[in-house]
């Protein structure tokens, strides 16, 4: 059995591998779990899963009688150092993310990542720091997942480009004149995906989007000028790379994130997903407008900049989404404060943690004063 500690697990990715689990999917034993504020359900599935351990890291007093017992970010790594597991799955939301994916390679963990934001912000550094571990990291998100397995076997030389597909979000086909009376209700509508309130949001303005495409090209070594994003609604094709030869190679299946969860801590595991019935489907492409979603087209002059621009597009992002979904601005004004922080100069070379805490201060100090 492949031990393995659940971060974020009473969340939409955490949830998905525990119900996996239990349905005995795969040979995975939980032996640690962490959740950030839902200290009742946390200490529910301890009990139902036999956890050795439980962190939550918002800090407050909880009581779970049935594991050991660790509280904030600081108890995290207590927990981490304590347990004996073969890899860790990252599933906390956000930029607090990220320290949680340092500790679990400082640890000397492998990790299956779920937190974009962790390859976002830190960039270079975080795979300085499980280069320096003999840490692996293995990506979760579905497009990322399905680019893994189509790689396996070629060269980089071999391939000419990575193709992320989006689904386009609920906004894809409204006029650009409405977008200015959108609504927080109509954003978290998303047309394929069951997620949380701020991926939503991301999905409706395709930051969500750009935040892959700054994700894939630090996993993957690819720059902007050989990504490619194609809008593809029925969200069957995950990903798929283009070859030097003119071929194009796709990993097709059901929305259903199961399967990128599962690969990411395992091998081997059958029947994870629905089958597809090819009768029944109907794919559908088209480019991405990106003059109606400019937040995606920002990912690949950011590609360019370098530095920290992906860490500030990412904190001011926070902010702004934040911002929205308590109703203190607009959608618009969403897509303006994410722009305008971008603007700044942040050409700075990341070299350590601290840096990156100050730098994503700065950022979200910046965005706060164009909200």
């Amino acid at each position: 059995m492949i031990r393995v500690i659940i971060l974020g697990c009473t969340g939409s990715i955490g949830s998905t591998a525990l119900k996996a689990i239990r349905e005995n999917l795969a040979p995975l034993q939980v032996v640690g779990l962490c959740a950030h504020s839902h200290a009742e359900s946390l200490a529910s599935l301890a009990k139902e899963f036999g956890a050795e351990a439980v962190c939550l890291t918002n800090g407050a007093h909880y009581e779970c009688t049935n594991a050991r017992t660790y509280r904030g970010f600081s108890g995290l790594q207590q927990m981490l150092k304590e347990l004996d597991a073969d890899i860790v799955l990252n599933a906390i939301a956000g930029f607090e993310g990220l320290k949680a994916s340092l500790i679990s390679l400082g640890q000397g963990f492998d990790l299956a990542l779920a937190n974009k934001e962790s390859v976002v912000c830190a960039g270079s550094f975080l795979f300085e720091v499980a280069r320096a571990n003999n840490r692996r990291i293995i990506p979760v998100d579905s497009e990322h997942s399905a680019i893994l397995e189509l790689l396996k076997g070629r060269s980089r030389e071999s391939v000419d480009s990575l193709i992320l597909t989006a689904s386009g979000g609920p906004f894809r086909t409204m006029e650009k004149e409405r977008f200015s009376s959108i609504t927080t209700e109509q954003a978290l509508a998303h047309p394929t995906w069951k997620m949380g309130r701020k991926i939503s949001i991301d999905s409706a303005t395709l930051a969500n989007k750009a935040l892959e495409v700054i994700e894939a090209a630090h996993l993957f070594g690819f720059d902007g000028d050989h990504i490619e994003v194609v809008i593809h609604p029925q969200s069957i094709v995950h990903s798929m790379i283009r070859t030097t030869d003119g071929a194009v190679y796709a990993q097709l299946g059901n929305p259903d994130m199961t399967l990128p969860i599962i690969n990411a801590l395992t091998e081997g595991s059958r029947n994870l997903v629905k089958r597809l019935d090819f009768t029944k489907l109907s794919l559908h492409f088209e480019a991405p407008d990106y003059q109606r979603f400019p937040l995606l087209d920002l990912a690949f002059s950011i590609l360019k900049r370098k530095g920290a621009t992906a860490l500030a597009f990412n904190a001011a992002d926070e902010v702004a989404v934040g911002a929205f979904l308590d109703g203190s601005i607009s959608y618009l004004r969403l897509i303006e404060v994410v722009q305008r922080t971008v603007e700044e100069n942040w050409d700075e070379k990341i070299h350590d943690f601290d840096q990156i805490l100050a730098l994503d201060a700065k950022a979200r100090d910046i965005a706060r004063r164009h909200l």
